[in-house]
Order: structure tokens, then sequence, then C-alpha cells
């Protein structure tokens, strides 16, 4: 087994019918484990359609033949991080 990252308690509310049900259906020595995956999958979920709603929203024809798709996103990336392209390329061979 891999040592896992320290965690942190968290407060927050629920309605007490989920409450009820996450008592009846995950024991109480497992729940903090299920609500962690529970989240996590809400959250790559929201960034998944973030991305996708950004893929939509890109200009239409901004993609000139002579340019590929990948060097598309690569510029366009450059421009939302504002990073320097050096540090996309990945390690010099």
């Amino acid at each position: 087994m891999g040592i896992s990252p320290p965690k942190e308690r968290a407060t927050f509310s629920i309605a007490a019918e989920i409450k009820n049900r996450l008592e009846d259906e995950v024991p109480k020595s497992e729940r903090s484990r299920f609500v962690e995956t529970a989240i996590d999958q809400a959250l790559r979920a929201v960034a998944v359609k973030r991305l996708k709603k950004t893929l939509d929203d890109l200009p239409r024809g901004a993609n000139p033949k002579s340019e590929s798709t990948t060097d598309f996103l690569h510029a366009q990336r450059v421009k939302w991080d504002g990073r320097s392209p050096d540090i996309l390329d990945g390690p010099r061979k």
C-alpha cells in the first residue's frame, strides 16, 4: 500500500434525507472515503464541463488550415495560463 496524503477535517451541512441514506448504505468506517470519492468525482465532472464549454467557446475559423489542431491548442494554452511556450514543450531531447 502507498502512503496516503494527510487528511483534513471538513465541516459542511447536508440534507437530513441524504445523511440518513449515507448512514443506511455505507458503514461508518467507510464514510469518509465514500464522501471523499464522491466529491472528487463531482469536481472532475465540473472540470470536464468547464473544459467542454471552453472548447465550445473557441472562435470559429481561428485555426487556419496551415496550423495543426495541436499547435492551435498549444497556443491557446499559452494565452490562458500565461506560461512560456518552452514550459509546454517538455524536456529537451
